[in-house]
């Protein structure tokens, strides 16, 4: 890399577990512009702003590496450990100088295998590989849960990638052979994107429920949405739905609180104009979290709808061979739990009951 023009700058850093001394890349500020973005936050397209670094992946070099005690982690937990609110570095470092032979030997064997200079989907499988499986060393109740659902959502990502790429024989079939070696010293080392989705929204569910950053009202929100969509790509549709769930009581459990507040503020004379308009800007970012949720829900329903719509089908000429009315249907397609809309699309609203009154 040195001979070439380069986005990167080399920095000369102190691995904060063994203090031995390492050089680390980190690409050059607006080197680069987004393009384009996924809903759960992966970018789907870079911009090089020099044509000459198009060769490099920015996600590659998300993580920094010790080549000394093969310790992975991020640029900032390189320099400023510890620092985070929230963070486990203490306990990781204790128990990271303490791993046993099997989990030294998966350390080693990533990190043999990694080199900035030559960085590639392999090297970069490895490193996120190796942070998860760092992090996963600190005990449950003691782990940055956040920290690590980003990093398995950041997996997911490189797998999307490659899996895009549609190269049957390409490096990401060579790497599935790698994983099932990786299997032997690390079991739970995920094969697929939706196994890397379904652990990162469960760690962020966990970090949602302790993690001092989602105390704040709208980062709570735009967390559960990011979950909602994590496991809708996954292919959970039910935890999606009871994640959007807890968007739409959440937002209106606070604008309820929102307007309780506004009520007595203005009561007591004591609601002015900047206070009223910092009540009504949080109140719109909710409520635009919520539509947004409501979309989500929608498009769930929908895909579950043409999912479920063959065999539904089949269970309504079954049930109509058998001389059962429509109504009689419609709740036998309830108590299988097929879509409202569903039933509704394939025997019409439901006939409104008469009111059987005294005169």
């Amino acid at each position: 890399m040195s001979n070439t023009k380069t986005p990167f700058v080399k920095k000369a850093v102190t691995c904060p577990v063994c203090n031995s001394q390492a050089e680390n890349y980190f690409i050059m500020p607006k080197s680069f512009i987004v393009k384009s973005l996924e809903s759960d936050r992966h970018v789907f397209e870079y911009k090089w702003l020099d044509e000459a670094f198009n060769q490099y992946h920015p996600p590659f070099y998300h993580f920094w590496h010790c080549p000394h005690c093969k310790y992975t982690a991020t640029q900032r937990d390189f320099l400023k450990p510890g620092e985070d609110t929230s963070s486990d570095f203490g306990a990781l470092k204790k128990v990271y100088l303490q791993m046993n032979p099997a989990q030294k030997q998966f350390v080693q064997m990533l990190g043999s295998e990694v080199d900035f200079d030559q960085m590639n989907f392999s090297m970069a499988m490895n490193l996120h590989l190796m942070a998860i499986f760092i992090r996963e060393l600190v005990t449950a109740e003691m782990r940055d849960t956040s920290k690590v659902a980003s990093y398995y959502l950041r997996t997911g990502w490189l797998i999307r990638e490659q899996e895009a790429k549609k190269d049957a024989h390409g490096e990401w079939a060579t790497y599935k052979k790698i994983l099932e070696k990786m299997k032997k010293l690390w079991p739970e080392v995920p094969q697929f994107e939706a196994e890397c989705l379904k652990k990162a929204a469960k760690n962020y569910e966990e970090a949602y429920q302790s993690h001092p950053r989602y105390a704040d009202i709208i980062h709570a929100t735009e967390l559960m949405i990011l979950i909602a969509d994590i496991y809708f790509r996954a292919g959970d549709q039910v935890q999606a739905m009871k994640s959007l769930s807890s968007v739409m009581q959440t937002g209106q459990k606070f604008r309820a609180k929102q307007n309780e507040v506004i009520r007595r503020e203005r009561e007591a004379g004591k609601l002015s104009m900047a206070r009223k308009a910092q009540i009504d800007a949080e109140g719109n970012r909710i409520n635009l979290m919520m539509e947004r949720a409501g979309d989500m829900r929608q498009e769930i329903i929908k895909k579950r709808v043409a999912q479920q719509e063959p065999r539904a089908k089949a269970v309504v000429a079954k049930l109509q061979a058998q001389g059962m009315d429509s109504e009689a249907i419609r709740e036998k397609l309830k108590e299988l739990k097929f879509e409202p809309q569903l039933i509704i699309k394939l025997l019409g609203e439901p006939k409104r009951k008469k009111f059987l009154g005294l005169f």
